[in-house]
């Protein structure tokens, strides 16, 4: 697989989540639109919010099956909306698998991450295929664990 952002092909057929919503989370316009330009050409669909405040109201108000979020933004941080989002009192919306993709480079920020609520932690300078690879594992742990029709809410 290419690690261009405009050649991605995964050899692997991951029609399983076709039909699943993205939700990723950037003060960056070209960080959302890349996101977004990786996963919907594998025919998930993908949500933007440009800051936490805003993300945290989409995830109130529509079915999301996963989260990508930048960790430093201004006003209110990953840090913060993950917390949120892990006391809503609907189940489907509280576990939310999440993925904080961040260029912070604060001391600990992996484990303050996975301490807050994020599965997974991945520094921006990551590859596209590492980026999906991550991805794949952690949707397809929430769907071995549940049948596909609890994902949505």
């Amino acid at each position: 697989m290419s690690d261009n952002f405009f050649d991605l092909h995964l050899e692997d057929d991951i029609d399983i989540f076709k039909g699943l919503t993205i939700l990723a989370v950037d003060d960056i316009n070209d960080i959302l639109i890349l996101i977004s330009y990786i996963f919907e050409s594998y025919g998930i669909h993908v949500m933007t919010a440009s800051s936490a405040a805003a993300a945290f109201e989409i995830i109130k108000q529509f079915p999301v099956d996963l989260l990508i979020s930048d960790i430093a933004m201004p006003e209110k941080s990953g840090y913060w909306l993950i917390q949120k989002v892990r006391t809503l009192t609907h189940p489907q919306k509280r576990e939310i698998p999440a993925i904080a993709f961040t260029g912070s480079v604060e001391d600990n920020s992996s484990e303050k991450a996975l301490a807050f609520g994020f599965h997974i932690y991945l520094q921006k300078s990551s590859t596209p295929k590492l980026l999906i690879t991550e991805v794949v594992k952690l949707l397809l742990g929430v769907v071995l664990r549940k049948p596909t029709s609890s994902l949505r809410n």
